[in-house]
């Protein structure tokens, strides 16, 4: 074919069309061996012809005269130097796929750059910050395009956030694991996707960092440095950096301002001639391990097993993905998708983006629409015998909306995974900053709970690692005292408990000091003595306000304004907080949390002429006691014998003040909540029957009531009380140790 004829083919071609291309001939310079010079110049030839011939702009034809060039280099120099172009082309041809991928999507060619920031936005960024950039940026505001469009703004700063995430995850698990290909992979693809969306909405400045940051990858990724010492550090700082700067978009999009960090300057210089200003690595020439060619394809769909194993057998020196188009056993789309299959080495989810507050409101409705169909279920018509089918449909009608709740509820759950990548950082950087050696392990990352009380859940845990991390693991050397290794653990996991998630923080340290919590408890008036206290009730005190038993205070913790705000967090989302503690062994905190706050499966009890909700999660069983399983010891109170184990007794009728109640237990029902020790039997009237309700809040006011945690809106229309199981015991608990009995409660 001629020249003339290339170049008419290739103007008549799609984006999609010319992306196929180029993706053929990436595949072919992949496959291609370095002394294969023909070959080399067909490539050549063709990518030519595209410059020739294309319609498209000049910022896509960019990364496509910068790979003809490379190889044009390539077919100049010696032999042992033209790996290095030839792996520069394949850089730049999926630089153009990349474009011609966002040109598919509907954007405009000239709003986007070919490879990172242009030339006027790089020098733009140094005019602002100078070599040294400290002092010159340091009151420098950032600021929108003109034409910055709000939408797409929110959007880029909520996948921003993101990649981000993903990234700091994977920067973190190469440290411990360098020869990780994968998460090298998702590195490089983050700071990829952050350079080109940036780019696009014209932030040149973060473009400009993730450029360079995404340089320093490409070595990783070449193998020539590795994610270790000074290089990772270098590449966390550039995570932070983004992080800060695509915060500050947001603040941007808000109307605040938002002041470029002091530091951008000189992390960008850093970053590009990181050996120049003292960073260094342990390099690794080791080969990191690829997800086979064949296997992909196979995977796919796209090639039988057989012939791939045919081909792979009879490949000789040749590349595979050579053999397998030699022998028909796979389509040249086929393998140059494969290709950057396997470079990627990655896959992703099927979803969608939508709105929180749309969310919100979808999940708003629904629970009135579950409302709805209670009332509807319990009026007297529906109920009336008379009316089978209309009864019939009507359950019907309730079996749809269940189904609907349970979907509903399961949009608001979101796993545990990102809020403990979190505690990854913070350990790592806690253990550098006090000279200690700390190891995080962490389990059940895939847990789930409402998403509303993922971001409440962050600060109690951010508290209780920083003060695992500061005052319970010893130093190194004080641990080798004590026959221990010289690193301290963390373990922090999470897992489902009867209905709930609990999640739990322990460390392998020197453990709480019972007597020093006591004496200081003694010394601020919190208690006169510790008689009669369990470990259990004394370890609650460093939950007070203001306590800390911390002889030194550090910039991490010891000023005791902590611990209280962990506890305020956790019962604000109606969980609690417990520690076991061995002197010398270590601390756990345990913190008990339900599943969600949206929606509870409750059964209806009726308490004389007031209804209330006891989670059906918290009942294990109820019973009509007979007389003599009931008795009534001094200092105990009232309890009941169930199966060879003295269970407490509370009326709920004095705790809350009920009047017309039945005072005779084995006239009504003894419901069993709770569990292990902290088991109890709440005494009802009647049991009126399960069902799901919506949980409502009842105001900051009456939120602060022990033993309740919301109300809920019945069948009838009528409020009933939502019964917080765990408050009601340690309220009738400390009301039975205060005044012997419950008789005066009300």
């Amino acid at each position: 074919m001629s020249t003339q004829e290339e170049n008419r083919n290739t103007r008549n071609l799609t984006e999609d069309e010319l992306k196929v291309r180029l993706e053929h001939l990436e595949a072919r310079l992949v496959e291609a061996e370095p002394e294969d010079v023909a070959e080399l110049k067909k490539v050549h030839g063709e990518l030519e012809a595209v410059l020739q011939g294309s319609r498209l702009g000049e910022v896509v034809k960019a990364p496509v005269f910068k790979a003809a060039a490379s190889l044009s280099s390539a077919l100049g120099c010696e032999l042992a130097k033209r790996p290095a172009y030839l792996t520069e082309a394949g850089l730049f041809i999926d630089a153009a796929c990349d474009l011609l991928g966002s040109l598919a999507a509907g954007r405009q060619p000239d709003d986007i750059h070919a490879d990172g920031p242009t030339p006027a936005a790089s020098q733009a960024a140094q005019e602002s910050f100078g070599s040294g950039g400290a002092e010159e940026g340091a009151a420098r505001q950032m600021k929108l395009p003109s034409d910055a469009d709000a939408e797409l703004m929110t959007e880029y700063v909520s996948e921003g956030c993101e990649v981000i995430d993903a990234a700091e995850s994977a920067l973190l698990d190469l440290e411990v694991a360098p020869e990780k290909l994968e998460a090298v992979d998702t590195v490089f693809r983050s700071f990829h996707t952050i350079k080109g969306n940036s780019a696009f909405l014209g932030l040149d400045l973060i473009s400009e960092l993730a450029h360079h940051a995404e340089n320093l990858l490409s070595r990783m990724r070449d193998q020539e440095i590795t994610c270790s010492g000074g290089y990772a550090d270098l590449a966390l700082r550039s995570v932070d950096m983004l992080k800060a700067l695509v915060n500050g978009v947001q603040m941007l999009i808000q109307g605040r301002e938002y002041c470029i960090p002091e530091s951008y300057g000189q992390l960008l210089a850093v970053l590009q001639d990181p050996e120049g200003h003292g960073v260094s690595g342990q390099p690794d020439r080791s080969v990191l391990p690829q997800p086979r060619l064949g296997d992909i394809l196979v995977n796919q769909g796209k090639a039988d097993r057989e012939e791939v194993e045919a081909a792979a057998a009879s490949q000789g020196p040749q590349p595979l993905g050579k053999s397998l188009l030699q022998s028909s056993a796979a389509s040249l789309t086929d393998v140059a998708q494969a290709l950057r299959a396997q470079k990627q080495s990655a896959g992703s989810e099927s979803s969608v983006r939508i709105r929180t507050d749309r969310l919100d409101r979808l999940l708003d409705m629904v629970g009135e629409l579950v409302i709805a169909q209670s009332m509807v279920s319990q009026d007297p018509v529906v109920n009336d015998q008379r009316h089978h089918e209309m009864a019939r449909k009507v359950n019907h009608a309730g079996k749809i909306v269940r189904e609907l709740q349970d979907l509903s509820m399961s949009l608001r759950m979101v796993p545990l995974r990102p809020t403990f990548q979190k505690m990854t950082r913070l350990v790592r950087d806690l253990a550098r900053k006090s000279g200690k050696e700390v190891q995080l392990i962490t389990q059940g990352e895939d847990t789930e709970i409402d998403r509303h009380m993922v971001d409440v859940l962050r600060d109690p845990l951010v508290h209780l690692i920083r003060n695992a991390a500061d005052h319970g693991i010893e130093a190194p050397e004080e641990r080798i005292e004590a026959g221990k290794t010289s690193q301290g653990v963390l373990r922090l996991s999470a897992f489902h408990s009867n209905g709930r998630v609990v999640v739990e923080l322990k460390d392998d340290g020197r453990g709480l000091d019972r007597g020093k919590i006591i004496d200081k408890a003694v010394e601020r008036g919190l208690i006169s003595s510790a008689a009669g206290l369990s470990d259990s009730e004394v370890f609650q005190l460093i939950f007070a306000p203001g306590f800390s038993t911390a002889e030194q205070v550090t910039d991490v913790s010891g000023r005791g304004v902590g611990m209280d705000v962990v506890r305020r967090n956790v019962e604000s989302l109606q969980g609690r907080i417990q520690v076991e503690s061995k002197a010398g062994e270590g601390t756990t905190f345990s913190i008990v949390l339900p599943l969600t706050m949206a929606i509870t499966d409750g059964m209806l009890v009726r308490v004389g002429n007031q209804r209330y909700i006891v989670p059906t999660l918290n009942i294990s069983l109820s019973f009509r006691p007979e007389s003599r399983a009931l008795s009534h010891v001094a200092g105990r109170g009232e309890l009941v014998l169930l199966r060879g184990d003295l269970i407490p007794v509370f009326r709920l009728h004095r705790l809350f003040g009920v009047v017309e109640a039945l005072e005779d237990p084995t006239q009504g029902i003894l419901v069993i909540v709770g569990a292990g020790h902290h088991r109890c039997a709440l005494l009802v009237d009647e049991l009126l029957g399960q069902q799901q309700v919506v949980a409502k809040s009842l105001g900051d006011q009456m939120d602060t009531v022990q033993g309740i945690s919301g109300a809920a809106i019945l069948g009838d229309g009528r409020v009933g009380i939502i019964l917080d199981t765990d408050g009601i015991s340690s309220l009738a608990r400390q009301l039975t140790t205060d005044g012997g009995d419950l008789e005066n409660a009300a």
